[in-house]
């Protein structure tokens, strides 16, 4: 039997814990140490549809939360004024739709003026399908609450031990033992940082920290929760910018979570707390109740698997939650260290392939994260920076958008979204023209044939929406859920 050490019991340690003894069963033993005085982050939490990865593995479905905790249903998100007095929508990708062709039917719909968002969801709205939850959504979320919920989920399976960590034991660039107040010196086979920023293991650990902030220099949040008795609940997250930053809006429940983002390099904390108490006001007639304020650092560790130590969620690193890939990095990581670590082995080779995966996946997020940034705004001093300092990759994409188009070969292999996902947002962006379209048609070979199959690979989506996505009341299936 292995014995896994998780330090920390916020949402990535629970994730770990859970996702950990129900695959090794008792091939494992799990210990999760938390300190109980500490609370989580718990702002709201928008996610993604990898979660139900995560809740299948429990035995948990969505209407076992909806009933259970203040959940709703999210399809996408809503963003607003990133270009001024303009909004878009980014929706899921329903999942029999994963494998579409290496072209996208924008290049029907675009040149003629009938594209209509994503492949499934393509508008805000406060509806969801009139079906049973078996279509993609994800969901909204308090992180507090979902924490206190998988306590009980998996209290009987996991040893769970409020105790605080006082010394990390190093030796040979691995962890030799824990040093707890109560417990005395504890060892393991496998430790698991779950410690949140602070990354109380793997800071101890030869690892080299990749700084992110010249790219994306928001490092502030404000959250605040406010109450709200909903008419309708919306199915999305909006995201909406401002001169400093941007706000996120998630509904849970009879509250709306939100939360002011910004650069400490460009808005003081005063500053930031006066605008967001007068978006407050001004959105919901209330003012800002509190003086909390999160900081954090824009990056990642390169290995986030250092000898017999792995950092999972906020302890390996944080982008930006513009697109709500928190939770989903948390369940990517713990998948990907099961399959490599099949046999418990712990290889270095296979250390080595999760650290490539693992950076790989960040890489891939900053990327997308630093494309809702090309707006070309120049109306503060931040959007000043973020127009004149974009990445090498938005740069070259912004490019190849107006002056040809977007296929799956150019998009290439990504781990995270598909090429209609990067078409949403380009389009939302205002990055394509018509003639670069037209352009881009006429450098293929079967032009004729592809823009048939375009088109009605466009009808057929379009088709699709009205006949599988009959739309019902947000609230109506949240309320007889409870009843």
């Amino acid at each position: 039997m292995k014995k896994f050490i998780i330090l920390g019991s916020g949402t990535a340690g629970l994730i770990s814990a859970g996702m950990i003894k129900r695959y090794w069963g008792d091939k494992v033993q799990v210990s999760l140490y938390y300190d109980a005085n500490k609370k989580n982050i718990a702002v709201g939490e928008s996610t993604t549809p990898l979660i139900h990865y995560f809740l299948n593995t429990i035995g948990i479905t969505t209407e076992d939360l909806i009933r259970d905790l203040n959940v709703t249903v999210k399809l996408g998100i809503n963003f607003k004024n990133w270009i001024s007095n303009t909004e878009y929508f980014h929706g899921f990708t329903e999942a029999e739709t994963f494998c579409q062709p290496d072209f996208s039917s924008a290049v029907y719909s675009i040149p003629n003026d009938c594209y209509d968002g994503g492949v499934l969801y393509n508008e805000a709205t406060t509806t969801v399908p009139n079906r049973e939850f078996d279509y993609e959504h994800a969901l909204h979320i308090d992180t507090q609450e979902f924490s206190n919920y998988m306590f009980e989920k998996l209290k009987s399976e996991i040893e769970i031990i409020d105790d605080i960590a006082e010394k990390i034991n190093v030796k040979n660039n691995s962890i030799e033992s824990i040093d707890f107040r109560d417990s005395g010196n504890v060892t393991a086979d496998f430790y698991i940082d779950c410690s949140g920023f602070n990354s109380l293991l793997i800071k101890n650990l030869e690892t080299e920290w990749i700084d992110i902030s010249n790219l994306l220099p928001i490092d502030r949040a404000i959250p605040q929760q406010v109450s709200y008795d909903f008419d309708e609940i919306p199915s999305y997250t909006l995201a909406e910018a401002t001169d400093n930053g941007w706000i996120w809006q998630i509904p849970i429940g009879n509250r709306y979570g939100t939360g002011y983002l910004y650069s400490s390099k460009f808005t003081s904390d005063e500053e930031a707390r006066e605008k967001y108490n007068s978006w407050l006001l001004e959105k919901f007639g209330t003012e800002l109740k509190t003086d909390r304020v999160i900081h954090y650092k824009p990056g990642y560790y390169n290995q986030a698997w250092v000898g017999n130590c792995l950092a999972v969620g906020l302890s390996s690193g944080f982008v930006e939650p513009l697109e709500s890939t928190g939770i989903h990095i948390i369940i990517k990581q713990i998948l990907d260290f099961i399959k490599l670590n099949n046999n418990l082995n712990f290889l270095n080779y296979d250390r080595k392939i999760f650290n490539k995966i693992n950076s790989n996946t960040y890489e891939v997020i900053i990327d997308f994260i630093c494309l809702h940034y090309n707006t070309n705004r120049d109306d503060s001093e931040f959007w000043k920076y973020m127009s004149n300092n974009k990445k090498e990759w938005v740069k070259d994409i912004d490019e190849k958008c107006r002056k040809e188009f977007l296929d799956s070969f150019s998009v290439g292999e990504q781990s995270f979204w598909q090429l209609d996902s990067y078409i949403q947002v380009a389009k939302g962006l205002q990055m394509f023209n018509k003639e670069s379209v037209g352009k881009y048609l006429d450098l293929q070979n079967n032009k004729e044939e592809l823009l048939k199959m375009m088109q009605e690979l466009h009808d057929s989506n379009v088709r699709s929406k009205k006949e599988k996505n009959k739309k019902v009341s947000h609230k109506k299936i949240i309320d007889s859920i409870h009843k």
